[in-house]
């Protein structure tokens, strides 16, 4: 099944010429799951751990000032790099996308909600007492 997710990292680097990084990361511990980078001197391990806190906070927002409404992506931008975010929020994984800043962010969104029953998907096969309580907790 891990197969699977590099996979699938492999596809979505090959749908975006400005990719630089992705990861599939458990957001309750920040860990990677799989993780795909073409760039040197980025550590995805470590923006995933960072990362995780960024998810959680942002979890903890929506809830208090949207009602609860569903992320459907964290986008932070900076001179040279698009960070995109793409919360599972049923589940308690997401997956992230690092792309130059030449990537056009519209596409880079639409790639990875391409992808996005089919990570799920493959999550639920994964973890599935994860599912189960993240159910329970929603």
């Amino acid at each position: 099944m891990r197969k699977q997710l590099t996979s699938l990292l492999e596809r979505l680097k090959k749908e975006l010429p400005g990719f630089l990084t992705a990861a599939v990361v458990n957001c309750d511990d920040g860990l990677l799951l799989s993780e795909l980078s073409i760039q040197p001197g980025i550590d995805p391990g470590t923006a995933a751990a960072y990362l995780s806190s960024i998810v959680k906070s942002n979890r903890k927002a929506i809830k208090l000032l949207a009602n609860d409404a569903v992320t459907d992506d964290i986008i932070i931008s900076t001179q040279q790099h698009h960070f995109i975010i793409r919360d599972l929020t049923t589940l308690p994984f997401f997956l992230f996308v690092m792309t130059d800043r030449k990537e056009w962010l519209g596409r880079t969104k639409l790639v990875m909600q391409s992808f996005e029953t089919e990570l799920f998907n493959i999550m639920l096969k994964l973890y599935p007492t994860e599912a189960v309580k993240a159910a329970k907790e929603g």
